[in-house]
């Protein structure tokens, strides 16, 4: 899923779709190949970043501060090692942000946020998490934010994608996939040479790292994080490396504690598997219009094999693509839509074209999964696929990927399968991933139950792996603890340490 400027025509299946409504993005292609930092290039003369912090307000300090009119955020430079087994080789440059207590205490350790991605910039999470639900912490906790290595302001390597070779219209599924594909494996591979030493030192692992040198910069003895989507992975790996500097954690809408795309993949799609459900049911009792069988496993097995038929065989109309994903998209349709649904599905069975005349589908940036809904700053393609698949375990190729996809299809004709993520393909680094812990530091969860960004089943894994508590928040919402009655559990856990289990409702229903 990236809202990076491109041409492929990656066709979302309906988590997907759920997915780009609730993570539409958009960014900006920075020109050049390598870019050190935005906060460097605007220090107007300012002191050099070493290992200290210099704070300067980040409305002056940074170019294109995306936070308006703010006139409390603080933003500095902090040098750190490139590759930690090599601390005096070549150094990176992070930059990191804080919004001080309005009321501090000398006891009080700050909290480190990190609010999404990979890939977005972070450094504005300090002056987000002040304006959310939790901004009362902000009274006593000075709110620190960053942009990873590899992203934002930080150091980064920014390289294009290039336009992909369009299949035709009606070319079956395989072949669309394996053109997208190939384009990313071309990326992956063109823009990993830019500069191999950097990109696979991109690991959740070593932005912990980088996480607790800008602790020790900070002179705290442990810090509080709070991390939400991808933030999770960060927060997750800080626990397994740094428990003894942790005070108190707290991590919403938990990623997996291990990250392999074809099984991440199946489980996103088990949590939309009941969507299509109902309107089985509700065509089953009406087969005398429209001949789709008069039970439920009957009329299933008939859209399933019609979904086959059009991942076989596209057909168009009006320009638009007709093939299995459009099929399940009428599957899974609101059911104030099921009657068009269902005349679109009898008419394309029977040869012809929906009444309902399908848009078609937009050749630009598929959406990468797991940012938020509205990201501030710019977006680092290369760092989103080297945070995932630098220590991704296997499945790089196509037919590990095709094959895990055919099973889960041939496993639920009717919406498995839907999901195809590529962004490993071929990727050629490798790094060490941290194994998950327990520990002795205070680790909250929160997953929310009906989502399918990142899945609840992620937070259960998350939390046998970790040992952390895990509170089950009633919704459909991702990320979204904090505008949830929720937010003051996480207020209380972080004055108090008292941890919150079973469940909570939430603020977005299914």
């Amino acid at each position: 899923m990236s809202p990076i400027t491109d041409h492929r025509s990656e066709q979302p299946g309906p988590v997907g779709v759920a997915r780009r409504r609730a993570l539409a993005v958009a960014a900006v292609v920075l020109a050049g190949l390598q870019a050190s930092t935005g906060l460097a290039a605007a220090r107007h003369g300012g002191p050099p970043a070493g290992a200290g912090l210099h704070w300067r307000l980040c409305s002056t300090a940074a170019v294109d501060w995306p936070v308006r009119n703010d006139t409390r955020t603080e933003c500095a430079e902090l040098s750190v090692p490139m590759d930690y087994r090599k601390p005096g080789g070549r150094s990176v440059t992070i930059a990191v942000s804080r919004v001080r207590a309005t009321e501090p205490t000398a006891r009080t350790a700050p909290i480190v946020s990190v609010l999404g991605g990979p890939g977005f910039s972070n450094i504005s999470d300090s002056a987000s998490m002040t304006r959310r639900g939790l901004a009362t912490l902000n009274t006593d906790h000075d709110v620190i934010g960053l942009d990873l290595r590899g992203s934002g302001y930080s150091e980064h390597v920014t390289c294009a994608e290039k336009p992909m070779a369009e299949p035709a219209p009606t070319a079956p599924e395989k072949k669309v996939k394996k053109a997208v594909f190939d384009q990313q494996a071309e990326f992956n591979n063109r823009c990993a040479a830019v500069d191999p030493a950097f990109v696979r030192q991109i690991t959740p692992e070593n932005a912990a790292r980088d996480i607790d040198r800008l602790r020790a910069a900070l002179g705290a003895e442990k810090i509080n994080f709070y991390g939400a989507s991808f933030g999770t992975a960060i927060g997750m790996a800080y626990h397994s490396l740094f428990d003894r500097r942790t005070e108190r954690m707290w991590l919403d809408s938990v990623m997996p504690p291990t990250r392999h795309w074809p099984t991440m993949d199946a489980e996103t799609e088990a949590s939309g598997r009941g969507s299509a459900a109902p309107f089985v049911t509700w065509l089953a009792r009406r087969d005398a219009e429209y001949h789709l069988g008069a039970d439920e496993s009957t009329t299933r097995g008939r859209l399933g094999e019609l979904r086959g038929e059009l991942e076989r065989k596209p057909r168009t109309s009006g320009g638009a693509r007709l093939d299995g994903y459009w099929a399940v998209e009428q599957f899974t349709r609101p059911q104030e839509e099921w009657p068009d649904a269902a005349r679109n599905l009898v008419a394309v069975r029977d040869g012809g074209t929906p009444p309902t005349p399908p848009a078609p589908r937009a050749a630009a940036a598929p959406v990468r999964p797991l940012g938020l809904s509205s990201p501030r700053s710019r977006f680092n393609v290369l760092q989103y696929n080297a945070m995932f698949c630098n220590t991704a375990p296997a499945s790089r190729g196509f037919g590990d990927l095709w094959a895990a996809r055919e099973a889960r299809r041939a496993a639920d004709p009717l919406t498995g399968g839907t999901e195809f993520s590529p962004w490993c393909a071929k990727w050629p680094l490798n790094a060490p991933a941290a194994e998950p812990a327990h520990g002795t530091s205070a680790l909250q969860l929160s997953g929310h139950l009906h989502e399918i960004v990142t899945p609840h089943t992620w937070a259960e894994q998350a939390r046998d792996a970790t040992g952390g508590t895990l509170l089950t928040i009633l919704d459909d919402g991702h990320a979204s603890l904090p505008s949830s009655p929720c937010a003051e559990k996480a207020v209380t856990f972080f004055r108090t340490g008292r941890k919150a289990e079973g469940t909570c409702g939430g603020g977005q229903q299914p």
